[in-house]
């Protein structure tokens, strides 16, 4: 029996869902070439998806490295050279410490030190992505910005190991690095996102949505087992992107395990350690992401219609906003992505400082390293494991993302509970970030493949990195406020647990987004035209 269904009176939207070819097949079909292929798909390769997943790999080590390490550093160095406020007595090194250290005129708590110079850094990150985004997806740009911001990336990590001492002058050094390896960390995440897309499309998954009848007419052969077959490929390919970019994030955390315990602990010897392991990564990063460059092929999309780059990114998102009523369903989720980001990343930028706290600065320094370990390796069992599940169930792609953030959630509030000095729990003992750990970081990384893939399915064709641009630009609004809220938070109270308050209410607000999001009608509208969208990709030369 046949599983098809004829279209009667949604012809009209048949026809659009039956845009399954590019300009140039349409082209060669008019001159009476129908039996021909796409001559070539260089996005559709082995090689370019291994290509890629190196890419991905290369970013690893150093991304580990400013996520954990590098704020470490900052968080010791902060430490020794603060003082207690209204004395000139040393900092505490565990357990509830009030601190404070030298900020431009003044003085701050010296977590909110750190927590300023993420506000600082998220606010450049999300300018610099304005103008990438706009530009990527012309000629040839896509390929060599995002091979310019990995080498740039594993560039800014090599000075630190020549910082060992722990001086102002050190402390000012290493927060400027921090500051532009996090900039630099948002034009190589737009691009190498805006590629999987590229290979979801190339592999031809909308060329097999319909075909004709008998009777002539247009129909949709089992459009959900389509869908289920888009999201399969989608979740297949940002999984091993996201583990690609963990194991990496292992290796270099391992290195750093390793030297942390070949040089051993105390203060002095644990903040040499970390200085060595992020300049270890950075060389790394440099290393893979040369012959990633190498093997990827180039991705080729429409001329840019002039040369001045600075207009044509402003004209470009202006066409962008304009979009919205045309794509509704991709910036509902686009947004909810955004405020489950902003949250998630900077809780775990707390929770790391909180953890440090509770186990000791310095003494718990061995600790730390295999605390940052695990969390790699936990996210990674997380994505994977959600990737070889959900081809085999029939659990909605959106029902997994609303279970993944609902456990962050529960996390979040965990730690909100140890506001209060009468409340026993909220992450005041070590063991309760070890189970933290485990369901945060495994749903987190899941929860992070899960939004790529349903983004990319609602992206109209040759803007991929001006859209997926979009979910890091619009950190702008969102992105560098939560950290400068927390740092106020944590200047005032000296309490880790209450920054994340913030946080906890950013994840309710993205839950109500991905509970509005409706992916299947997304999915229709990526097929409809975008004015002036670039043609179909093909080889670079």
């Amino acid at each position: 029996m046949s599983t098809n269904k004829e279209t009667n009176k949604t012809d009209m939207d048949t026809i659009e869902v039956s845009r399954v070819h590019s300009d140039s097949d349409v082209a060669s079909a008019e001159k009476g070439s129908d039996a021909q292929e796409e001559p070539r798909r260089p996005m559709a390769t082995k090689r370019a998806l291994i290509a890629w997943l190196v890419l991905c790999f290369s970013t690893g080590p150093t991304s580990g490295m400013a996520f954990r390490y590098v704020p470490a550093v900052l968080q010791s160095g902060a430490n020794v050279l603060g003082h207690i406020p209204g004395s000139d007595k040393p900092c505490a090194k565990r357990g509830v410490i009030r601190c404070v250290v030298p900020f431009g005129t003044g003085e701050v708590d010296y977590n909110s030190y750190i927590l300023y110079l993420q506000s600082i850094a998220r606010a450049s990150e999300g300018i610099l992505c304005i103008f990438i985004s706009g530009i990527a997806d012309f000629t040839h740009y896509r390929k060599t910005l995002l091979i310019l911001g990995i080498v740039l990336f594993g560039t800014f990590a090599l000075p630190f190991a020549s910082m060992t001492s722990k001086s102002y002058r050190n402390l000012v050094s290493g927060s400027i690095l921090w500051v532009f390896m996090t900039t630099v960390q948002g034009v190589y995440g737009t691009l190498s996102s805006s590629y999987i897309p590229l290979f979801m499309r190339e592999a031809g998954w909308i060329q097999k949505r319909t075909q004709i009848g008998q009777d002539g007419k247009l129909v949709i052969t089992e459009e959900e087992r389509a869908n289920k077959e888009l999201f399969n490929r989608g979740t297949m390919v940002s999984v091993l992107g996201l583990l690609s970019g963990n194991v990496g994030s292992i290796l270099g955390q391992g290195i750093g395990l390793i030297i942390a315990h070949t040089l051993g602990s105390g203060l002095t010897d644990g903040y040499r350690s970390f200085l060595l392991a992020i300049t270890i990564a950075g060389c790394l990063t440099i290393t893979f992401g040369g012959t990633g460059y190498i093997l990827l092929p180039s991705v080729k999309g429409s001329k840019p219609p002039t040369k001045n780059y600075g207009s044509l990114a402003i004209k470009r998102w202006i066409q962008l906003l304009k979009s919205i009523p045309k794509y509704p369903e991709a910036f509902k989720l686009c947004v909810g992505w955004v405020l489950w980001n902003t949250g998630y990343s900077n809780f775990n930028s707390v929770i790391g400082l909180l953890f440090r706290e509770v186990s000791g600065l310095g003494t718990g320094d061995r600790l730390y390293t295999v605390y940052t370990f695990m969390a790699v390796t936990t996210a990674s069992i997380g994505s994977l494991t959600w990737m070889f599940v959900f081809p085999r169930t029939k659990f909605k792609i959106k029902n997994w993302a609303l279970c993944f953030l609902s456990i962050n959630l529960f996390c979040i509030f965990w730690g909100c509970l140890g506001i209060s000095k009468n409340v026993k729990i909220g992450y005041k003992y070590v063991p309760e970030f070890w189970i933290e750990q485990t369901l945060f970081c495994m749903t987190s990384s899941a929860l992070r493949s899960a939004n790529r893939v349903m983004y990319a399915s609602m992206l109209p064709r040759g803007r991929e990195a001006h859209f997926f641009g979009l979910e890091l630009t619009l950190d702008l609004a969102t992105g560098w406020i939560n950290p400068l809220v927390q740092s106020v938070i944590q200047n005032r109270t000296h309490n880790l647990r209450y920054p994340m308050l913030p946080n906890f209410f950013l994840l309710v607000t993205a839950l109500g987004f991905y509970i509005w999001c409706d992916l299947e009608k997304g999915v229709k509208d990526s097929l409809k035209d975008f004015d002036e969208a670039a043609p179909a990709v093909d080889d670079g030369t």
